[in-house]
């Protein structure tokens, strides 16, 4: 009912409108030709006037002429009025009127005025073949006005009653042949909405009513399939997203293994050192054997220490790359970093880059997936490693987030954790910024990156319901924040 009272209503300004614009330009032409049967008449009254004027001026003089001409305007029972003009007063008149009789050619005017216009019409007198005057008739333009109210009151009279019949028509019409229809059509729409797939419209035999129906119906059984091949997909899709990042984890594996083995080849060399000195102390008989089991023992401490501290390494590098089921727990991102920032220190190390994690002031703990948090800073970080082939600090602090929901993101209102991690790098091109976090783009040479450690780091924090923005200054750094929710998402 409400389409089919706005159909009426859009359609009555255009019916009005259409009405209105023709009956003005009739009106017009209406007033138009008006104008020129009354410039007509009076040229031709002008013309029987002056042929009436030269008779009795060859019977009676010219005196007798001009009094008739005065007499007649002195009676005042007619609608027009008459006046004689010598030719010496022709001057007098409007130059081009005055040009035009002197021309001895019939000719007209109009003065418009703020009450009452008159028209004028100007018949010249020709004596002896000279211009002996000119005759001017007149008459008030206020029968034109009328005339155009009159067409007016009549139009607007015609098109009121168009429009009304229009409108009613058109809801009459609109209820029966649309908005039944539509009507079905909505709740069909409601039940699709709901994800009720189930019912089937029956509409009318034909029309477009009748072509939508069958649409819906159709799109009601492709929605139902999409649903059951949705959901499928979903399925794939995470598998595939897990399988993305896990792949990307295996790729900074590869980028922390060159520094890890370097990092193991100390503690090596200090096992294998302590090895050859219990050889050494064994085959010195002069060394009493008290002193031989003191000196075993401490190199057997020493062993020990260093072959822990290779596990650590490992162990933890291992515990990055595994594929672990996402699980959110209440986790000390503090500690978290501070772990990243171990794995990295070598890599960091290399490229004269000097890694600092900021002492937190209080309570840094969150509600995350440990692993994939850890992914996150260390790409992040990595990023930041980089970028910075001169060298330079790199520092990682966490504090409350004070950050605005980025524009577009539909994420909930809530306290959040800011991680850090700011640079003083060549920072990032204004041109080259809003591309970061897109997949597979780079601006590092071939081979040296994949486009994929932001992408995923993006996703990840998107997924705990956080978000990443980067704030840069070229020559200056850059500083990229990572927003997470402190309660459980």
């Amino acid at each position: 009912m409400r389409l089919t009272v706005k159909l009426s209503l859009a359609l009555f300004p255009g019916i009005l409108l259409v009405l209105v614009a023709s009956a003005y330009l009739e009106m017009r032409q209406d007033v138009a030709a008006f104008n020129v049967d009354s410039r007509r008449d009076d040229l031709l009254i002008a013309r029987l006037f002056v042929s009436t004027l030269n008779d009795i001026w060859d019977r009676e003089g010219r005196d007798q002429a001009i009094a008739l001409i005065q007499k007649i305007q002195a009676d005042g029972a007619h609608n027009h009025q008459l006046r004689w003009i010598p030719s010496d007063q022709l001057k007098l008149l409007p130059s081009d009127t005055a040009a035009s009789l002197l021309r001895r050619e019939d000719t007209w005017r109009t003065q418009q005025a703020p009450v009452q216009g008159r028209l004028f019409v100007y018949a010249p007198l020709i004596r002896g073949g000279e211009l002996a005057g000119a005759l001017e008739v007149s008459e008030a333009l206020a029968n034109e006005r009328n005339y155009a109210e009159r067409i007016g009151l009549s139009t607007f009279a015609t098109t009121v009653c168009l429009a009304a019949v229009s409108l009613l028509m058109t809801t009459i019409l609109g209820v029966w042949l649309v908005g039944r229809p539509i009507r079905a059509l909505i709740e069909q729409a409601r039940r699709i909405g709901l994800g009720d797939f189930s019912q089937h419209l029956v509409g009318p035999k034909s029309g477009e009513i009748s072509e939508l129906t069958t649409e819906i119906n159709a799109m009601t059984e492709r929605l139902a399939d999409a649903r059951r091949q949705l959901t499928a997909a979903n399925a794939a899709q995470i598998a595939a997203l897990e399988q993305l990042r896990h792949a990307d984890r295996l790729n900074t594996v590869g980028k922390l293994a060159s520094g890890i083995a370097h990092e193991l080849g100390t503690p090596l060399n200090v096992v294998s050192g302590r090895a050859r000195l219990i050889i050494e102390s064994a085959h010195e008989v002069s060394v009493p054997q008290v002193e031989v089991r003191a000196e075993w023992v401490r190199h057997a401490e020493i062993i020990i220490a260093q072959a822990g501290r290779m596990s650590a390494i490992i162990r933890q590098l291992l515990d990055f790359a595994r594929h672990q089921t996402a699980h959110k727990d209440n986790c000390d991102l503090y500690s978290l970093i501070q772990q990243t920032v171990m794995l990295l220190e070598t890599i960091a190390a290399k490229r004269q880059v000097k890694l600092r994690v900021a002492d937190a002031k209080e309570s840094v703990r969150a509600q995350v997936d440990a692993a994939q948090i850890q992914q996150v800073l260390t790409n992040v970080v990595m990023n930041s490693i980089q970028a910075m082939p001169h060298g330079g600090d790199i520092t990682v602090s966490v504090r409350l987030s004070t950050a605005r929901i980025p524009t577009g993101e539909e994420l909930s209102e809530c306290d959040r954790l800011e991680i850090a991690v700011s640079d003083d790098g060549p920072g990032i091109a204004s041109d080259v910024l809003p591309h970061i976090f897109e997949p597979f783009f780079t601006t590092k040479p071939v081979g040296e990156a994949t486009g994929l450690g932001l992408s995923v780091a993006y996703g990840i924090v998107r997924d705990h319901g956080g978000f990443i923005t980067v704030t840069s200054v070229v020559d200056q750094g850059t500083c990229f924040g990572i927003h997470l929710p402190i309660g459980a998402v």
